[in-house]
């Protein structure tokens, strides 16, 4: 080494010599964590960065308030269960507490937290206590749904009657090895009672337990299987540790114990935050409605973009058209898809993954993939419909129809509803009947008589109504009515051998059949006698077929929304955070019941239930076969 650079050397050591000797500052003892999660955006994101960032923004008593304030306001006026979520001892297969809601946040909103994270958590697992996904709290960006934003995966697990390893992220070796126990825990306990805590998937424990564990998925986005981690692998809330212990024994071998750590996958758009100021402002607040907001985890595009960065970390950019299936073929695919078994040709499936559908092209669509089906020999079908989150009223209401003759009576596919009623709403739906241009949820013309199944051109939330008692609490329900749909989408011309033959069809569920799909497969099986399948849950325990299939779902912006269109003063205010606030707004009733169907366990069950085993939790093929073989025996 030369003079010259020696010197340039000791010079530069002793500039970072007094660097490091500088006095600290208020960074060093008060550092902005939120700035450091900012820096780690564009590399890699530990979970100790993000759970620092959440816990910095202090608690804020005055929005908290504000918080409280319109939710007790919104679930008061709108959430149609809210005194039926008190029912005690509800008979199997439900497994749900009784929650007092308006008590819920009465408590909330008298407690003082360390943080907002802590606030927003537990107004977020006072929703998910109601075991009704329709009833959510996700606060889009801020403490607890920023982690929405960026998700958790660890190894993933499936199950047989033991829990074991579906897909193992780290590459490690431990796939369909038996994890027996999970953070000290027995592991199905474990999960269980993580899956009751966290998910308020479903009122049945065994669907709660299925959704918190991974599964072979049909993506309708990009048309491909996906394995889908589960929720417990795959969190969409800041977990409560950064690593879960499991304890795992592989092919008999002695039990091995593995720490599975935390990895962050974030959907956030670099640059949308610099530190905890910009982190709250630009984040956590309620936008302006002009300005467009980056999707939250709760939409739909949103999932699809964390589906798809799993997708390629497994497989890299691959042609993503979908394969047959090795004892599968596919005949047609979009949203939905049809496939045709090659060791029973007699068989063919129907794969509805969602309902989010516009009826107008996908019932046509559905109806030739099946005529396609039947001249390949199809006499028997499988509706697979597990994994089928709901969607569209109409969509539901139409899919039966595709399958049986209704002689063009619309009632058989329309399930009676009651709305709650409040002096707003009765407002809301007289400034509706005035206008001609735009339409709200409530807009009587969407609404048909229950007599003559014709739409309403006068108020029905002020003409009929009716009060309701609950759990010793009253509130007063509109008269029944339908939701109106064209029938006449339904090419009713088109037969297949199935048609009208309850005993050819098979509705394929694993319970995470939720929503429209719900109140689909109750058409199917209450309405013409079919027989469904469910898949998973527990051992010897009766598995529900469908869940939260009990209301229209409505969250506050959309609400306060439908006000300001038609001119009329709103109930609540909006929310100050990013907020996704949802609930259920309306009762709907399985034929001449008169307990509503979200509260009517009876429904629920399953004809038959089956075990997952190793082959069938991985390939979907061997499981319709399985299907197939107990369904028709």
């Amino acid at each position: 080494m030369t003079m010259p650079s020696l010197a340039k050397l000791l010079l530069l050591s002793t500039a970072l010599a007094a660097v490091s000797s500088a006095a600290p500052t208020s960074e060093d003892y008060y550092p902005d964590h939120c700035s450091l999660l900012a820096k780690a955006q564009s590399g890699q994101i530990t979970y100790q960065q993000v759970a620092n960032c959440y816990r910095s923004v202090d608690f804020n008593p005055k929005l908290a308030k504000e918080t409280i304030d319109t939710l007790t306001t919104f679930y008061n006026d709108a959430f149609v269960f809210r005194d039926m979520a008190m029912t005690p001892n509800l008979e199997s297969p439900f497994s749900t507490a009784p929650v007092n809601a308006i008590a819920g946040l009465k408590k909330i909103g008298q407690k003082w937290y360390k943080n907002d994270f802590d606030f927003h958590h537990d107004l977020a697992l006072l929703a998910m206590s109601l075991n009704d996904a329709h009833t959510t709290y996700a606060p889009t960006f801020d403490p607890d749904l920023h982690s929405t934003r960026s998700s958790y995966r660890s190894i993933t697990r499936s199950f047989c009657q033991s829990i074991r390893v579906y897909h193992d992220a780290t590459k490690s070796g431990f796939e369909n090895c038996e994890v027996q126990r999970i953070n000290g825990k027995n592991s199905r306990e474990a999960i269980q009672s993580w899956a009751d805590k966290n998910t308020g998937f479903s009122k049945d424990a065994g669907v709660r337990f299925n959704h918190a564990l991974a599964s072979h998925r049909y993506w309708a986005e990009a048309k491909v299987w996906l394995n889908f981690p589960g929720l417990f692998s795959f969190q969409f809330r800041l977990p409560e540790t950064p690593y879960v212990d499991y304890v795992l024994k592989c092919n008999g071998r002695y039990a091995e114990k593995f720490r599975g750590q935390w990895e962050v996958l974030s959907i956030v758009p670099d640059g949308s935050f610099t530190g905890r100021a910009s982190f709250v402002s630009n984040l956590c607040m309620h936008s302006d409605p002009e300005v467009p907001s980056a999707p939250s985890a709760a939409d739909p595009n949103a999932l699809n973009t964390l589906l798809g960065m799993l997708y390629e970390r497994e497989h890299g950019k691959q042609d993503p058209s979908l394969k047959d299936l090795p004892d599968a073929k596919l005949w047609a695919s979009n949203n939905t898809a049809v496939y045709q078994l090659k060791s029973m040709p007699h068989v063919g499936v129907l794969v509805v993954p969602s309902m989010e559908m516009v009826s107008q092209t996908e019932i046509p669509a559905i109806q030739g993939y099946l005529s396609l089906l039947a001249k390949k020999g199809v006499t028997n079908i499988i509706i697979d419909m597990s994994g089928n989150f709901g969607g569209e009223e109409v969509f539901c209401a139409l899919l039966p129809g595709v399958f049986f003759d209704i002689h063009g009576d619309k009632s058989i596919h329309a399930h009676k509803t009651r709305f709650r009623v409040t002096p707003a709403i009765q407002r809301l739906a007289d400034a509706d009947l005035l206008k001609t241009e735009n339409s709200t949820y409530w807009d009587p013309t969407n609404l048909a008589d229950i007599e003559t199944f014709t739409p309403f051109k006068t108020n029905p939330f002020t003409t009929g109504v009716v009060d309701l008692t609950f759990n010793g609490r009253s509130a007063a329900f509109s008269q029944e009515v339908y939701i109106d749909y064209d029938q006449s989408i339904i090419d009713a011309s088109i037969t297949y051998p199935w048609s009208n033959d309850p005993s050819k069809i098979i509705i394929m569920t694993d319970g995470q059949c939720g929503s429209a799909c719900g109140m689909a497969s109750d058409y199917f099986v209450h309405r013409h006698g079919v027989k469904a399948v469910a898949v998973g849950g527990h051992h010897n325990a009766s598995l529900s077929m469908f869940s939260f299939p009990g209301a229209s779902v409505l969250d506050t912006d959309a609400y306060v929304e439908s006000f300001e269109l038609m001119g009329v003063e709103p109930p609540i205010q909006r929310l100050p955070y990013e907020n996704s606030v949802a609930v259920g707004v309306n009762f709907v009733y399985s034929g001449n019941d008169t307990v509503p169907l979200e509260y009517n366990p009876a429904r629920f069950p399953a004809a038959y239930r089956l075990d997952y085993t190793h082959a069938t939790a991985h390939n979907h093929d061997q499981l319709w076969v399985a299907v197939a073989k107990t369904a028709w025996k």
